[in-house]
C-alpha cells in the first residue's frame, strides 16, 4: 500500500506519521488497499479545530470519508471507524449476493439442446 500524507498545522512527527499508518494497516487488512491519500489538518479559528480526509483506492468504488473533532486521536478514530464500516457494509453485500446466487443457481432454458437436435 502507497500511503500519502498531507499534514497541515500540526507538528508531523514520526511517531504520530507511524500511529496512522499502522491504523491504516489495519484496514489494509480487511480490504486490498492501493494507495491511501491522507490529509490531517488543524485549522485554529475553527471549532472543532481538527479535520481529517482520507481517500482510499480499492477494488471496486474507491471508499472516502471526512471528520472533525477537537482532538488528532479523536478525529483519526472517527475517520478509521467510518472507512472499516463502509469496508464491512461492502464486504456484507458481497457475501449476500454470493448466498443468493447459491441458493438460486441458474437453471437451463426450456429446450435448451432441443434445437441443435431438431435442425440436423
Amino acid at each position: 500500500m502507497k500511503t500519502q500524507f498531507r499534514i497541515r498545522g500540526l507538528n508531523a512527527n514520526a511517531s504520530l506519521r507511524l500511529w496512522l499508518e499502522q491504523q491504516l494497516q489495519r484496514l489494509h487488512s480487511l480490504i486490498p488497499i492501493s494507495v491511501a491519500e491522507v490529509l490531517l489538518e488543524r485549522q485554529p479559528g475553527s471549532a472543532p479545530a481538527f479535520h481529517a480526509q482520507v481517500h482510499l483506492a480499492v477494488p471496486g468504488p474507491d471508499i472516502h470519508a471526512t471528520s472533525c473533532d477537537h482532538t488528532v486521536e479523536a478525529v483519526w478514530l472517527k475517520v478509521t471507524k467510518n472507512l472499516r464500516q463502509q469496508i464491512e457494509r461492502r464486504k456484507g453485500r458481497q457475501q449476500s449476493k454470493l448466498k443468493s446466487n447459491r441458493q438460486h443457481p441458474l437453471t437451463p432454458s426450456r429446450g435448451a439442446g432441443a434445437g441443435v437436435a431438431a435442425r440436423i
